[in-house]
């Protein structure tokens, strides 16, 4: 069934061989019976929505100036200006959901950098035990060995204290060898 909602005449069309369509205006050499015709509400209302849709297709085409125009010469400038008005909103929302995304990706991104960073960190500081932990190890383990030889440099060790990055904390050689470490130097 043809809607009455765009608002014009209604006619049925018989062809010879009885087909039967429905058209706006009477079939060309078919018999037509006029089934609905066009009210003025629905005409005025049909003209209105031909200039919105046209407002409409201008509007969406970027072609700001002539739909102002077109608005101005067919009644329609509040539609125009509340369709402007609608565009300028949509338009802040949109930019405003652009920033708010982009601010979390920033977020997001300054996580991952951090995350990383960290991990490396972690990593720096892993290998920084396991060769703390080697050199105490041979140091302990041939400690009379080092102090024999290298007297001097075995009593400086004892009583020099250093910052040790493994421990996080400042250290010297004991007398077996071992690291004794305290937090401040």
């Amino acid at each position: 069934m043809i809607s009455t909602a765009t608002a014009t005449d209604i006619y049925k069309c018989t062809a010879k061989n009885g087909v039967v369509s429905y058209a706006d205006r009477p079939c060309p050499s078919q018999q037509a019976t006029l089934l609905h015709k066009e009210t003025e509400a629905e005409a005025a209302q049909a003209k209105q929505d031909r200039i919105t849709m046209t407002l409409n297709g201008m509007i969406d085409s970027g072609h700001i100036d002539e739909a102002r125009s077109f608005a101005a010469a067919n009644g329609a400038s509040a539609y125009f200006q509340q369709r402007i008005l609608d565009n300028v909103r949509r338009d802040q929302i949109k930019r405003q959901q652009e920033i708010a995304n982009d601010a979390e990706m920033r977020r997001a991104n300054a996580a991952a950098d951090q995350a990383r960073h960290q991990q490396t960190m972690d990593e720096m500081q892993a290998k920084l035990v396991e060769a703390d932990t080697a050199q105490e190890k041979f140091r302990k383990e041939h400690w009379s060995e080092i102090k024999q030889q290298h007297e001097g440099e075995a009593l400086q060790m004892q009583s020099n204290v250093v910052f040790n990055p493994a421990r996080n904390q400042w250290c010297s050689v004991g007398k077996d060898g071992s690291t004794v470490c305290k937090d401040k130097p």
